[in-house]
């Protein structure tokens, strides 16, 4: 998977997921959105017909750097699922934080793309990823993305760090618990009742 974060616009000020509700994304193996859910257009205002087989970085912050995009790119193609914070942006330029999981979707032992579903980042964690991401889009800014990546690695090091423990660490969450949060979702919930009531 590619992106190109040629399409990200200027941030302004970050706006909140509603805490059950989650956005849901599937792109190919492109990185091109095949298919977005309601709560991502209601959300963001995009209409659905801008975002089909539109590069699914359309919708990152400008803000979420270089090395991070690369990251997650690494991480879906190598993880069957994965978790990442996510900053994304409205159409109308707001930007809003995000955890982001991500799982490979495989039709006939073929690889075809992935589905991201991602919901509101604890409060707890946006300042600390915040001042790492000003950190590393400084360096990528004057040294370039190879000394960005040099420096996640030691900052990894130092803190005897997996990048899934980092990830957990941040939102002092663990993997257990991040499913549970994912599997929230008031609008199946919604959808659920209404095929009840028949």
């Amino acid at each position: 998977m590619t992106l190109n974060n040629t399409n990200m616009g200027q941030s302004k000020n970050c706006i909140q997921l509603e805490p059950t509700r989650k956005i849901k994304i599937r792109v190919d193996n492109q990185g091109r959105v095949m298919y977005v859910n309601n709560y991502l257009t209601e959300f963001t205002g995009y209409k659905v017909h801008e975002l089909i087989l539109k590069d699914f970085s359309i919708l990152f912050d400008i803000d979420m750097p270089k090395m991070a995009l690369d990251k997650l790119i690494e991480l879906v193609e190598n993880e069957p699922k994965a978790f990442f914070i996510y900053k994304g942006k409205t159409k109308s330029g707001e930007c809003y934080w995000g955890l982001l999981k991500s799982t490979q979707r495989i039709v006939d032992n073929e690889l075809t793309g992935y589905n991201f579903e991602i919901k509101m980042l604890p409060a707890v964690s946006i300042s600390k990823i915040d001042k790492l991401f000003d950190i590393i889009r400084e360096i990528e800014n004057n040294a370039g993305l190879d000394a960005a990546n040099k420096y996640f690695e030691g900052y990894l090091e130092e803190k005897g760090m997996s990048f899934n423990d980092f990830i957990f660490d941040v939102t002092e969450i663990n993997e257990k618990k991040a499913d549970q949060y994912f599997s929230i979702d008031a609008d199946n919930e919604v959808v659920k009742k209404k095929k009840s009531w028949f």
